[in-house]
């Protein structure tokens, strides 16, 4: 998940949980603007459906996360080891700037009802953002720190976003609908889960009577 994640100011990470989603598809390549060297990404998008696809990593290994905002489920897929590995954190808390606003032209109600305390939100105006028509929108945290998003008026999603260290765009975008087999676990993966392995050794641990100090003999 660390490949695909994007720093941007962590307000806008709260949208992502508390603005509705529609049902577009579509898919796309997700260019990193900056920093600069980082790897693309494909992108598909099914509703509150989402995969990310990350290759070209060392020793071409292909790493895949799958999202379900309406369920706040999330899995990371390595399709070498046919295995998958629950996000401890869930999607609502992914470092993934994308929100679906009903209202593409009026985003920031919905943003600013969600999270008032963090900061301020403010419509910039129309701008086209490699030839789709979108809204660009600032805003900015308690800190000072200030993010933009272009929300794509047709798609109802987010398209470009810039960040005080890092910023991407969907660039190719291809709309129609995307097979249902994208956004699910393939047939035969491991689930393996860290986490819960780390928590039953430490429940073990804490249940292991402790050993008792060796009887001393005259």
């Amino acid at each position: 998940m660390r490949r695909l994640g994007f720093r941007l100011p962590g307000f806008w990470l709260l949208a992502l949980s508390c603005l509705p989603a529609l049902a577009q598809q579509f898919s796309a390549d997700m260019v990193r603007l900056k920093p600069e060297g980082s790897l693309a990404s494909k992108v598909f998008v099914s509703g509150d459906r989402m995969r990310f696809e990350v290759t070209g990593q060392p020793q071409a290994r292909t790493s895949v996360v799958i999202l379900d905002l309406k369920l706040d489920a999330g899995f990371m897929v390595l399709p070498e080891n046919k295995s998958y590995t629950p996000l401890a954190s869930g999607p609502q808390r992914a470092a993934i700037p994308f929100f679906h606003p009903a209202d593409p032209d009026n985003a920031c109600p919905a943003w600013e009802k969600a999270v008032a305390k963090s900061g301020s939100c403010t419509k910039i105006g129309s701008e086209t953002v490699a030839g789709r028509d979108t809204v660009k929108y600032k805003g900015t945290a308690a800190n000072g720190d200030t993010g933009y998003l272009w929300v794509d008026r047709k798609l109802n999603f987010v398209i470009k976003w810039q960040g005080e260290k890092g910023a991407a765009e969907l660039q190719k975008i291809q709309e129609g609908p995307q097979p249902v087999a994208l956004f699910e676990i393939p047939k035969g993966y491991e689930k393996v889960d860290p986490l819960g392995e780390r928590a039953k050794a430490a429940q073990a641990k804490k249940a292991k009577p402790k050993a008792l100090p060796p009887k001393i003999t005259n």
